[in-house]
């Protein structure tokens, strides 16, 4: 069990006569912090005149007074903004208490010695040294190991709500709802200045340009963060304008994602009416938010990319659509065409003479018999030979083929009937599904005289006009060109006017 509570000492079998590569670093650094002084005091004016010293001197000074001070030191905290730099392997984090925070760096030959994965909010001993790093003027903590101690403060908030909603059965699967195949209003929850909405708005206007987005503005890190994105959704149900709903930011530390953490974001995706789709941070980073929504994005991108299917796609369905209802239509043909082919190769119709003077022979065979025995009894026999006759009179060639031809203009007109209303239903859906792809076209829209309003910018599409001011500039597009234009007054209209 190794003791955390203090700087590690040397161990007994360090204290040979020869110098142990420690004592031999702290003499090097001793003999260039005196070196150091050396230099400086060479620098220092006659007495009564100030003591000028060079940025590098002050810093070499520092650095040198600092890993003279403390060699090696344990420092206990919770970690923060933790990176794991993908190209070098090392890990950086801020180690921080209630009143202060220092930079550590965990080089990757010393990762190994972090027992537990490393994440933000967890309490952890850190043993290492000093350092001053001159070109920047930071001074950090290099780790050489690094020890769990549990949970941190944030961490135990997260896991104690976790549970909480977690009883209650806020993310069970079961009740999460699946997106539109094909929505046509998307509405957006972050801030309006962040990256994350410029990479959402880039990826569905170049996949479904004909998609209306709808930004609901909220702070996406602060003390307001929850309580706007908590509201954001519930007026965006409220409203009721849009199809399915993207609430998201960037990555960042456990401090800054944990807007989406608090109970009230949770519950308001949670209990919308309308589809939601979190994308917080990056793919390794989970919040609450992520386990009540109906989905969860690796990224803002991919939420973008999950929400709307591409022009392609929509494309490819509708070929898919036609192609199956043509194979439709082929084997019902081929159905018919075979059930008639069957009716004609009916040994009734193939040869009819021959069933004919089978029944004729029966009859010779049957009259010589009778002419045989008494007169009556022949007079019996014949009379019930006539009855024979009359019967076998239905099974005549002209009767046969002429119920066999009303049988196959019954089939060949209900076959026409059924291909012709089966062709014409689905080529209805496959114009139908056409006209609705183009009336989504907001050009469609511009060339019947209306005009889309945008801001001076041309980023953020004008829905309300209430919220523009005087002198303030906006862009307004018509069918073929965009006119600049500065607002002169802004009148509500009267209940009667906007119906």
């Amino acid at each position: 069990m190794r003791d955390h509570a203090g700087p590690r000492r040397g161990r007994s079998d360090d204290r040979g006569d020869a110098p142990t590569e420690s004592r031999r670093r702290r003499r090097s650094r001793r003999g260039a912090l005196v070196s150091a002084r050396s230099n400086v005091a060479r620098l220092t004016p006659r007495e009564g005149e100030p003591r000028v010293y060079s940025v590098s001197e002050i810093a070499q000074a520092i650095k040198l007074s600092l890993e003279d001070s403390f060699p090696s030191v344990v420092v206990q905290g919770e970690i923060s903004g933790l990176n794991r730099h993908r190209q070098s392997g090392h890990v950086y984090f801020d180690l921080k208490d209630e009143q202060a925070r220092i930079r550590v760096a965990l080089f990757k030959s010393k990762v190994r010695s972090a027992h537990d994965a490393l994440s933000d909010g967890i309490a952890v001993q850190v043993e290492g040294r000093i350092d001053f790093y001159g070109p920047r003027g930071e001074v950090s903590l290099l780790a050489d190991r690094v020890s769990p101690l549990g949970y941190g403060a944030l961490q135990a908030r997260f896991d104690a709500l976790k549970r909480k909603l977690e009883a209650e059965g806020l993310f069970r699967e079961d009740r999460k709802r699946p997106l539109p195949a094909y929505p046509t209003r998307v509405g957006i929850v972050t801030s309006p200045g962040a990256a994350a909405l410029r990479d959402m708005l880039r990826i569905l206007r170049h996949r479904a340009p004909y998609v209306r987005i709808t930004l609901a503005p909220a702070a996406v890190q602060g003390e307001a963060a929850a309580r706007e994105i908590a509201s954001a959704i519930a007026l965006l149900n409220e409203w009721g304008l849009v199809d399915v709903i993207i609430a998201g930011r960037g990555g960042g530390s456990l401090e800054d994602l944990w807007a989406f953490n608090e109970e009230a974001v949770v519950r308001a995706i949670a209990g919308s009416r309308i589809p939601v789709v979190s994308a917080v941070g990056h793919e390794v980073d989970v919040t609450l938010a992520d386990l009540a929504a109906d989905l969860r994005a690796a990224t803002p991108t991919h939420a973008a990319q999950q929400v709307v299917p591409a022009r392609e796609d929509v494309r490819a369905a509708l070929e898919d659509l036609s192609k199956h209802a043509r194979e439709r239509l082929r084997r019902e043909l081929r159905e018919a065409a075979a059930q008639l082919a069957g009716i004609r190769n009916h040994h009734a119709l193939r040869d009819p003479a021959r069933r004919v003077q089978d029944n004729r022979r029966a009859l010779d065979d049957i009259a010589d018999g009778l002419t045989r025995g008494l007169s009556d009894w022949v007079l019996v026999r014949r009379r019930r030979l006539e009855g024979y006759a009359g019967v076998l009179q239905a099974f005549t060639p002209s009767h046969v083929m002429e119920r066999s031809r009303e049988r196959v203009q019954t089939l060949d007109h209900r076959l026409r009937t059924s291909a012709s209303g089966l062709v014409g239903r689905l080529l209805e859906q496959v114009r139908g599904r056409g006209r609705l792809l183009e009336s989504y076209d907001y050009r469609g829209v511009l060339k019947r005289g209306y005009a889309l309003v945008w801001d001076a910018e041309g980023r953020r599409l004008v829905q309300r006009g209430l919220p523009l001011r005087p002198e303030e500039a906006i862009r307004v597009q018509f069918q073929d060109a965009q006119a600049d234009a500065r607002v002169t007054r802004v009148r509500p209209l009267a209940a009667e006017e906007t119906t």
